[in-house]
């Protein structure tokens, strides 16, 4: 079978491409409909389309725009549940301060360009921080300076009843000498539908870059752990590796408004349930 590739020779392979070249090259580029293809010249289009097609796929193809940073802000359960339709759910950043004294303390949270070079990153010595997520704090804190990102969703948790009516103050500020900060006060946002005594669930949007920084008061001997759920993360390797460089997702739902069931009375019937 040598000098064969598939039903055709090669020479009759060579020559069907030389006559369609003569009836390309003598085709007017006038709204006609180009000459139809023979079995032969049809055969040897397959095989340069399927050649083209699997040149595609190398080792710097398109399935590396799947990496992490496509997916590690989001939790795959939420495909296996159905719900491929909609963006999936935020993989959040947990971090957890303690004070390890009994006086308050003013604990910062991220501000990579102010404090990531300081000691404890601007926080007093009594303050200790851990990424409930692994890896460290200062990892968290270096990324936000070069994948900035976006808060949809906050959970605080603590013990201390007194922790969870704080002032949070958001702080951005710029080169250009401009700042300005935003209060969030934790006592007025709770939710009559929220019951635990001990979580308090916020939906604030605050975009995290290298600029921007949040302090607030850690009481004495309390812990605090902030739970923050990304809802959009900018990546410029997924860009490299074929991805777009914003990712989104949806932060879940936790608690809050609207989230007691909703009892609706009527004496007509309703498709779908049966009268008991």
């Amino acid at each position: 079978m040598c000098g064969k590739t598939g039903r055709h020779s090669l020479g009759q392979l060579a020559k069907a491409v030389i006559d369609s070249k003569k009836q390309f090259f003598n085709f007017k580029t006038i709204k006609s409909k180009p000459p139809k293809m023979n079995s032969v010249e049809k055969e040897l289009h397959g095989y340069i389309q399927g050649t083209e097609r699997m040149s595609r796929f190398d080792d710097d193809g398109d399935f590396n725009s799947f990496d992490d940073d496509a997916q590690s802000y989001m939790d795959a359960q939420s495909y296996a549940s159905g719900n491929s339709g909609q963006e999936p759910l935020s993989d959040p950043y947990v971090i957890q301060y303690q004070n390890t004294t009994t006086a308050n303390l003013t604990a910062i949270l991220f501000g990579y360009n102010d404090y990531f070079g300081s000691t404890n990153y601007g926080n007093p010595t009594g303050a200790v921080i851990t990424n409930l997520q692994g890896g460290t704090y200062g990892r968290l804190i270096a990324q936000s300076n070069n994948k900035f990102f976006k808060i949809g969703k906050w959970r605080f948790q603590s013990t201390s009843t007194n922790q969870l009516s704080i002032t949070v103050t958001i702080n951005h500020v710029d080169a250009n000498g401009k700042q300005y900060s935003t209060p969030l006060n934790l006592s007025i946002m709770r939710d009559a539908y929220q019951q635990q005594s001990d979580i308090l669930d916020v939906t604030k949007t605050v975009t995290v870059d290298g600029n921007t920084y949040c302090t607030f008061t850690l009481i004495g001997s309390a812990t605090l752990v902030i739970s923050m759920f990304p809802v959009s993360v900018l990546s410029g390797k997924a860009v490299l590796n074929g991805g777009t460089n914003l990712n989104l997702a949806r932060a879940p739902r936790l608690s809050g408004k609207n989230v007691a069931p909703v009892i609706i009375q009527t004496t007509q019937d309703v498709k779908g349930i049966t009268k008991g």
